[in-house]
């Protein structure tokens, strides 16, 4: 009966010591993710010129879909088509309306291309490029804006940021979620956090206290760094400035 006893106890006794080993083992894994998940946020920022975000050539239109693009063209051709109808017959005249369309907008987003370009950022020179030749110090840039017809599409949040000699505009969020990466995320926020973005003032408010209403649509700071480190979902309130 006592070699029974015993032989339960220490069964007992080496079940314990597995739970215990089995927790140990459970904090050590939760210990490794936890100093995973700091090493990620105290990570060094990235040197050099830092691409923000990938604005290609149709990012003027983000937030519009391709039928509702096509239906612009086919509708707005019809219409030009009939500047065409004593020169060709139908319906050659709707194909010439509609690649007179095409090419119009084809020239609008060129140029708006051409005024906000691809934005650069260069942590190590607190410098931020416009395309590949506009350069100016973050310090100079002193605006941040929500343009407000990209605004006014809920799947759409667009940020602009300008400065005398260059201006460029990211796509912060589109109808797929928010566009910027980590690494684009944390450097444009400490590119800000160097500008000196701040709301726009008047002579009959030099406060600012009703800047949102003189300018609408300009972010101070501090607003403009939350919409890029926490973009808001489709339909969720603005910042109060906006």
């Amino acid at each position: 009966m006592t070699g029974a006893a015993d032989g339960d106890a220490q069964g007992a006794s080496g079940e314990g010591t597995s739970s215990e080993s089995a927790s140990g083992e459970g904090t050590s894994s939760e210990s490794t993710s936890g100093e995973g998940a700091s090493d990620k946020a105290d990570a060094p920022l990235a040197s050099g010129w830092v691409r923000i975000g990938e604005r290609s050539w149709w990012s003027s239109w983000a937030g519009y879909s391709a039928v509702f693009v096509v239906t612009m063209i086919v509708y707005f051709g019809a219409q030009a088509g009939r500047f065409f109808d004593g020169l060709v017959p139908f319906p050659s005249n709707l194909l010439l309306g509609a690649v007179l369309i095409a090419a119009l907008m084809w020239v609008a987003t060129a140029a708006r291309n051409a005024i906000y370009p691809q934005p650069w950022v260069n942590l190590d020179t607190d410098q931020l490029r416009a395309g590949t030749r506009r350069t100016v110090a973050l310090a100079d840039v002193d605006r941040a804006l929500v343009p407000l017809d990209p605004a006014l599409r809920s799947d759409v949040l667009v940020l602009r940021l300008t400065a005398k000699e260059a201006r460029v505009e990211i796509i912060l969020r589109d109808r797929r979620g928010p566009r910027l990466d980590g690494t684009s995320t944390r450097v444009l926020a400490e590119a800000l956090r160097r500008t000196g973005v701040a709301m726009p003032t008047s002579s009959n408010d030099p406060t600012g206290r009703f800047g949102r209403y003189n300018f609408p649509g300009h972010v101070g700071l501090d607003d403009a760094i939350a919409l890029v480190e926490h973009p808001p979902a489709p339909g969720a309130p603005l910042p109060a400035s906006w």
